[in-house]
């Protein structure tokens, strides 16, 4: 990831700020581009030694006792009864009763503030907590969120496909990693959006999956009776010459930017509503990061930050991956923080415009309708490095980047673009 870093800075050189030392973002891109495979090691093995002091943090603030509200541990206890003891990203049937403790938890605390003391006294000492618990808490302060959006608003929902033949399916016997993920995430945007102005549609893009991931979508949203839910082939845009796919020349050199870079476009033109705002969410196939979370980013809009980014290493963050020997769930490593903080520092440093960001890579982020429709046009990266891309351009199109702590929850399937494509 650091080695795209790198390549992305020396191919947008032009775009570094008067203020900004050019050449010294220019020979530390090529110092890391130099590095062989046994130096990186080298580094890796002094990591606590070249991070002293700018590694992430463990945990947030912890708050102080005289500013407790009492009624947190009851809260708590009272969302421990009905919740799962372990999240199962596999298991549908989790859905409603983490939907009903939300609601639980904004009938409880009706203010946005109340909620956010409670989410923050939550992720300051994460492990002492049910995960169910941590993520019905974001989802409430998601939710609670858009009920003070009381405005037309139309949300689109990109997801790239490949390889998720199994993933888009039930769990079955037969088919143990099965998440069912296109009913589950129209689910949870449902859940998120009712009783409000907000409209959404989702589009589902198939990056050429050899597995006929799209045709696969096709049945189910068929089979659901979906009618704002739409399924594109990377293919037939790049057929098409789709102006988002230039130098494209087949799916085998997309690896994801291609085609949520086109279904992106596709919302852009299907949703042409100029009174009403539109923003677009793109975010991965699996149940990592869950779509009703979508509320913490679009409350991070403004007229100045038009691009939103989920975060799982902010303060506030919690990353519940990878799993451990037996089977239990778990946060990062010491080792994990600090390759975090060394891919954060190196970021910040090759892309100073943009500032320190944590998290490029996690698969949440929003836009607003006006900057895609100047920045989408302009983007030459069609593999997973994509993301970096989009903020930078964003940056010189005059957008500050928000960036939102969420729950993310490391999914045990089969991977997809981080397969055998990227040996």
């Amino acid at each position: 990831m650091i080695r795209q870093f790198a390549r992305i800075a020396a191919a947008y050189r032009n775009l570094i700020p008067k203020q900004y030392s050019g050449s010294s973002v220019s020979e530390l891109g090529q110092f890391i581009l130099d590095l062989t495979f046994e130096d990186f090691q080298k580094m890796a093995g002094n990591l606590p030694l070249v991070l002293e002091g700018v590694a992430l943090p463990d945990e947030t603030a912890v708050i102080p006792a005289s500013k407790m509200d009492p009624t947190w541990e009851d809260a708590v206890r009272a969302l421990s009864k009905t919740l799962p003891d372990e999240i199962d990203l596999t298991d549908t049937s989790q859905d409603q009763p983490i939907f009903e403790a939300a609601d639980d938890l904004m009938k409880r605390y009706t203010r946005l503030s109340s909620l956010q003391s409670f989410d923050r006294w939550l992720t300051a000492c994460p492990e002492k907590y049910k995960n169910a618990v941590l993520l019905v808490s974001k989802i409430a302060l998601s939710k609670r969120c858009i009920k003070q959006m009381d405005f037309p608003l139309h949300v689109s929902l990109v997801v790239a496909m490949y390889r998720e033949h199994h993933r888009i399916r039930p769990k079955t016997r037969e088919n143990p990693y099965g998440e069912d993920f296109i009913r589950r995430k129209h689910d949870q945007m449902a859940w998120l959006l009712e009783d409000c102005p907000i409209t959404f549609d989702m589009i589902l893009v198939d990056d050429g999956c050899p597995y006929q991931s799209g045709r696969i979508a096709e049945e189910i949203v068929r089979a659901h009776g979906y009618r704002n839910i739409k399924v594109l082939y990377l293919e037939e845009g790049i057929q098409r010459r789709s102006p988002v796919l230039q130098g494209l020349e087949s799916t085998k050199d997309s690896r994801k930017g291609g085609s949520i870079q086109y279904g992106m476009w596709q919302a852009l033109k299907d949703y042409r509503k100029k009174e009403t705002p539109h923003m677009v969410v793109y975010t991965d196939a699996d149940m990592a990061a869950p779509v009703n979370q979508t509320g913490l980013l679009l409350e991070k809009q403004t007229d100045k930050t038009l691009a939103a980014i989920a975060s799982r290493y902010d303060p506030g963050g919690i990353c519940r991956g990878p799993w451990g020997k037996n089977g239990e769930v778990r946060g990062l490593t010491a080792f994990d923080r600090l390759m975090v903080g060394l891919r954060s520092l190196v970021f910040s440093k090759l892309f100073p415009q943009i500032g320190e960001i944590t998290d490029t890579q996690c698969g949440l982020k929003a836009f607003h309708a006006t900057l895609l429709r100047r920045i989408l046009p302009n983007t030459r990266v069609r593999t997973f490095s994509f993301d970096i891309e989009l903020l930078l351009l964003a940056t010189d199109a005059g957008s500050s980047i928000a960036s939102a702590p969420i729950y993310w929850h490391d999914s045990v399937a089969e991977s997809s673009f981080w397969d055998s494509r990227l040996r």
